[in-house]
């Protein structure tokens, strides 16, 4: 074994000697040998004397430690194993043992979620559609620096991806071969890839950065990158370099409406195209074209045009998604989501995206043969997969599958500290949940008033006296467990008059001084006031609340509050930043593994200014997994929604107010779950009809999970029940 070992790091010794050129990027393409090559390498006679030397080498080798004495030297006998015998249980168990090991040490998570990016235009102006070149070296150095490696399309939707341990994979597609995307220059007389196109710039960095891979495919149309006389050499370049062209129909065309054979027609003939250029290329993947989704769907995925068949091994959509594992249950390889990148509000959304997956993305264990995850995952695997499946303790918190599906099913209503506390009123409450579709209960840690419902540990309320005993809150969540409720644990943040009054330092004053609003509100500014609710939200995930809702997230309303006085308050930054700042340091020192959501005004959805008060759902999105738009009908002003009375138009307002909301969210992957009225404000008064509009207008735009808002935690089964 040792002879053919040294012997193959001789080949690869005189491998490297072979030279090869490449006309159109010289020294960057792979070394290739052919087999006239290969056997000359072992035709001179000084190949043949160093090979005899190795082998008296090491034959003397084997001889001298055979006779060392206390060393054991046992041949393998045929079928044998190394030692000569069959493997005990227990040298079985150290090799699980190690690779659960090997796992732990790198979080392996092979379930996790893997980013699919999509770029369309590359160009000097940044702009919805537009990346410029400096952001997108700025994209790929993002992934490089978070441990992230390229794979091919193919490679993910076969599930034969080849990442190395402890690193992630990413996988860059481009729609519509526009001419940024390769780019051909004349230098010295010879063309040469524009640098500055995405084919230069995935080369370059990849030389760069070893490892890293330059893998991609393109989505091309009948007129590719431009050019026109150079497109057959285009393609062919790409094919040669090893990237992945996929089938974006010939026309760019939307298939919505049209027939199967209209379908295949469009798709052969582009798949006819390139191979004009590239002689039986066969595209492994098709892109849709302006979510234009055809019926049957399955023609997108194999057809036949006359002599033409094509067959795909996948289908990516348009955005706002990471997709799944190829290991996981839901993964389907015909419904690939994606990721748009370019400039959201300011920052990149590869880097949203890559924060919010930063607890469930894929992270390999480096070896092929097996599935490696962490505890807890393991009803997520696919039913059939021909790897092995390793399971391990983690040695940081994971996200929690089970809990993200609860997560974004719950349905539930909000219950106050005050009357959880009395247990027949918090046995009705259990009972609602039971009679109805109900399986949420929102439940107060520290309400409007600054009070918190149990005896809390955290120093801040403990030097305040901000808790009070009311609630066994530990046996109350143990409970809504038992029952398999889920459990979100509201904290109001910024209004809280009980802190402002034993703190005063930290209370919201009036241009004059004096209090603002009575005093209610705290210091927006102030870092005390941070990481006092942050330890509260950190205390209610140690209670074994599932999750975490962050209210009165927001300014003082008002006149007077536009000249409020705010001690903490150093810099000039706009309250929308304020907020924004608030929620990515809270995300920060609570982690992605905690499920997070905020509320925030109805009026938010159409506002086209934060209207004083610092929230922009756009800006607050990114931070947190839902946020609760309080789509209260009645809160809502006459013409709101092109109706007189809003409230009484339940349905209109709220279907409204979540397709705004949806359009300022999108690219954040957010989810969203509103708070509903279940309260009478008005005319008219609020019952089962008027409640039960606003859940299907909740469920008609795709949300499967609200709260339902009434202050005096008064609801009945009869108003709710589908």
């Amino acid at each position: 074994m040792t002879i053919f070992y040294l012997l193959r790091i001789f080949y690869k010794k005189r491998e490297k000697e072979v030279k090869c050129r490449n006309l159109y990027n010289k020294g960057c393409c792979k070394i290739h040998i052919s087999r006239q090559e290969e056997i000359h390498m072992l035709k001179s006679p000084r190949d043949y004397i160093i090979i005899a030397v190795v082998i008296i080498i090491v034959t003397s080798g084997l001889v001298a430690w055979r006779n060392l004495p206390g060393v054991p030297f046992a041949a393998n006998p045929p079928g044998g194993s190394l030692t000569g015998a069959e493997p005990d249980s227990a040298q079985a168990e150290v090799s699980k043992e190690q690779v659960q090991t090997e796992a732990r040490e790198v979080g392996a998570n092979e379930l996790g979620l893997v980013p699919v990016l999509v770029y369309h235009l590359i160009d000097e102006q940044e702009g919805r559609w537009t990346r410029t070149p400096a952001n997108f070296r700025r994209d790929l150095q993002e992934l490089h620096d978070r441990d992230f490696v390229l794979v091919p399309l193919t490679d993910y939707l076969t599930g034969n991806m080849d990442v190395p341990a402890g690193k992630s994979p990413a996988i860059i597609t481009f729609d519509d071969s526009t001419a940024g995307q390769l780019r051909l220059v004349e230098k010295a007389g010879q063309l040469e890839v524009d640098p500055n196109c995405a084919v230069g710039m995935l080369r370059q960095f990849d030389e760069q950065h070893p490892g890293f891979g330059h893998a991609a495919t393109f989505y091309v149309n009948a007129q590719p990158f431009g050019q026109s006389d150079l497109w057959q050499k285009k393609l062919q370049m790409l094919n040669e370099w090893g990237f992945e062209i996929g089938n974006h129909t010939y026309g760019h065309k939307n298939l919505k409406g049209l027939s199967a054979a209209q379908v295949a027609d469009e798709i052969a003939r582009l798949q006819e195209h390139v191979q004009e250029a590239v002689p039986g290329y066969q595209p492994t993947s098709f892109a849709i074209v302006q979510d234009g989704l055809p019926e049957p769907y399955d023609a997108v995925m194999n057809g036949q045009q006359e002599d033409t068949k094509y067959e795909h091994q996948g289908v990516v959509w348009w955005a706002w998604s990471a997709s799944r594992s190829p290991f996981h249950k839901e993964f389907d390889r015909s419904r690939i989501q994606r990721i748009q990148v370019f400039d959201d509000q300011g920052a990149s959304s590869l880097v949203n995206w890559l924060e919010r997956i930063t607890a469930t993305k894929y992270v390999s264990d480096g070896r092929p043969d097996t599935l490696a995850i962490p505890e807890g995952w393991q009803e997520e695997v696919v039913a059939q997969h021909d790897r092995e499946l390793v399971i391990y303790q983690p040695d940081e918190p994971v996200r929690d599958p089970a809990v993200d599906q609860q997560a974004s099913k719950a349905k539930g209503m909000h219950v106050t500290y005050s009357w959880a506390s009395g247990r027949d009123r918090w046995e009705g409450i259990l009972a609602l949940a039971e009679k109805t579709q109900m399986n949420t209960v929102q439940l107060d840690v520290k309400d409007e008033s600054g009070r918190i419902g149990y005896l809390s540990e955290v120093a801040m309320a403990k030097e305040t006296g901000a808790g009070r005993d009311m609630l066994p809150i530990r046996d109350m969540l143990k409970e809504l467990r038992a029952r398999e409720i889920y459990s979100v644990a509201r904290i109001v943040i910024f209004r809280d008059p009980f802190l402002a009054q034993q703190k005063p330092q930290l209370m919201v004053r009036d241009k004059n001084g004096a209090p603002l609003m009575d005093g209610v509100w705290v210091d927006i500014y102030s870092q005390e006031v941070w990481d006092y609710n942050i330890e509260l939200a950190r205390e209610a995930y140690e209670l074994g609340f599932d999750e975490v809702q962050f209210d009165y997230i927001r300014f003082p309303e008002g006149t007077a509050a536009k000249t409020a006085i705010y001690g903490a308050k150093n810099d000039d930054r706009h309250r929308v930043d304020v907020i924004a700042d608030f929620l990515s340091y809270a995300r920060a020192q609570l982690g992605w593994h905690k499920v997070i959501s905020a509320t925030v005004f109805g009026f938010a959805g159409f506002a086209v200014d934060d209207m004083g008060i610092g929230q922009r759902p756009e800006r607050m999105a990114p931070y947190v997994d839902y946020l609760s738009p309080m789509v209260y009908p009645s809160h809502y002003s006459q013409g709101n929604y092109g109706v007189a009375n809003p409230n009484a138009h339940p349905l209109v307002v709220v279907d409204g107010s979540i397709k705004d909301f949806q359009e300022l969210t999108a690219a954040t992957g957010c989810q969203l779950r509103p708070w509903l009225q279940s309260f009478t404000m008005g005319s008219p008064a609020y019952g089962r009809n008027e409640i039960r509009a606003q859940i299907k207008a909740t469920e008609q735009n795709g949300i499967d999970t609200w709260l339902l808002w009434n202050a005096g935690c008064q609801y009945k089964a009869e108003n709710i029940t589908s």
